[in-house]
């Protein structure tokens, strides 16, 4: 009878770790679950804000004048395509893409091309500042704008890897 009541104790104890060790499983997928959630959110809005600093050049405007809807692309700035162009060669360096030439759908690359110039983000300051110079007014003095041609997306990273401007 004595060692039947030390068995049952010693089953009970069993089962009571069991309980636990099942309980802490269950907690910390339950919390990983969370956390993997968490960190897929984070990184959709990290994707999202960088794309956008690429994206709101690209489109048309809507007004209204006269009761006619007029549409129009967004007007861009030579400033703002050397701000552009800036903030690719940042990234570029970040990720260690200097010698890359072209976009890709499997890198973080991003290429900027105005006009003819297929590589605008690889331009030294001086040149930047040179283009400055010669593209930001007409030659009636007013501002010169360009219009984003076009904003390519990987499917691969989801994040912008391609635009082009072209004189408005």
């Amino acid at each position: 009878m004595e060692n039947a009541s030390k068995a049952l104790i010693m089953a009970t104890s069993v089962l009571l770790g069991l309980m636990i060790i099942s309980v802490g499983v269950a907690l910390f997928n339950t919390f990983s679950e969370f956390s993997r959630d968490t960190l897929s959110k984070v990184e959709e809005k990290n994707i999202a804000e960088f794309n956008n600093n690429y994206i709101k050049y690209y489109g048309n405007i809507t007004t209204e004048k006269n009761g006619k809807e007029i549409s129009k692309p967004i007007e861009v700035t030579a400033h703002d395509i050397v701000s552009v162009a800036n903030l690719a060669k940042q990234n570029n360096e970040k990720y260690e893409l200097e010698n890359q030439n072209t976009y890709n759908e499997n890198t973080y690359y991003v290429q900027v091309k105005v006009e003819k110039e297929n590589n605008f983000e690889k331009k030294s300051e001086q040149d930047k500042n040179k283009f400055l110079q010669e593209n930001s007014l007409t030659e009636e003095n007013e501002t010169k704008y360009y219009k984003c041609k076009e904003v390519k997306i990987s499917e691969v990273t989801k994040r912008v890897m391609y635009i082009e401007f072209l004189e408005y």
